[in-house]
């Protein structure tokens, strides 16, 4: 098999699902949910009251005991966080992540921040990746991403380099005023019952993030097994051919 641009090869599907609907068509071909004004319904805020931050990252902390070892703390919420082996991390797989980042300009206010010891603000909230490669002891992920709910409406987002995914069952959701994206849609398999989707959700296939296999994750689904070979895997090889790798 011929390896990509980034070294990691095609993945083979996940599984015998039959790929139906394998997309063909252009972009445009697609049936889209219609925009009906209404918020996207989202569960409540986990009460992080009295956090301790002790680690570089979030999930350092998480992993030193703070959160997921006891259901005093939130109970069941952060219990399902757990240190998996690296074979769970199989390419197509979508998980969530205690993350946290540089707090960057035009965020939503509501996003919770900390400021460390150096004076650097950061942002830090549960998000979701697909694993797009793994290797012993980490995997290479893109981001499923909100942007505040806006989708890429928002200011400073590069749609071409995005695509929607959306849960078997519904159909791709392009916001009011969105521009045309990069590639298209992508369905999600969710394994959890407690688990959604928000509308606005979109891949940054540009943004390679790597992901070490000692942190605590929860494994909520995958993406579509011919969905991601025809759709996750060349938007990923795309995007990586397209950045600059020399020095001018």
């Amino acid at each position: 098999m011929e390896a990509d641009g980034y070294g990691t090869g095609v993945a083979e599907p996940l599984s015998s699902v039959a790929e139906d609907n394998v997309y063909e068509e252009g972009y445009n071909s697609y049936s889209y949910q219609r925009d009906t004004g209404q918020d996207t319904p989202r569960a409540r805020s986990p009460e992080m009251a009295g956090f301790q931050y002790g680690g570089n990252t979030m999930n350092q902390t998480m992993s030193e005991g703070h959160y997921g070892t006891s259901r005093s703390h939130g109970d069941d919420l952060f219990s399902r966080y757990i240190v998996e082996p690296s074979s769970r991390f199989q390419p197509g797989s979508v998980f969530k992540i205690y993350w946290s980042e540089p707090l960057g300009d035009g965020l939503n206010a509501t996003v919770r921040s900390y400021m460390d010891k150096k004076g650097e603000k950061f942002h830090y909230s549960f998000r979701r990746f697909i694993v797009v490669a793994s290797d012993e002891g980490h995997s290479t992920c893109v981001p499923i991403l909100t942007y505040g709910h806006r989708a890429c409406t928002k200011r400073g987002v590069k749609a071409q380099k995005h695509g929607i995914v959306y849960q078997v069952g519904n159909r791709p959701f392009r916001l009011h005023m969105e521009p045309e994206l990069g590639f298209p849609p992508a369905r999600v398999e969710l394994f959890e019952r407690t688990e959604k989707l928000d509308k606005e959700s979109r891949v940054n296939y540009s943004k390679l993030v790597t992901i070490e296999h000692n942190y605590r994750v929860f494994f909520i689904g995958r993406i579509h097994p011919g969905d991601f070979v025809n759709i996750v895997s060349p938007a990923v090889d795309t995007c990586w051919g397209k950045k600059r790798r020399h020095h001018r």
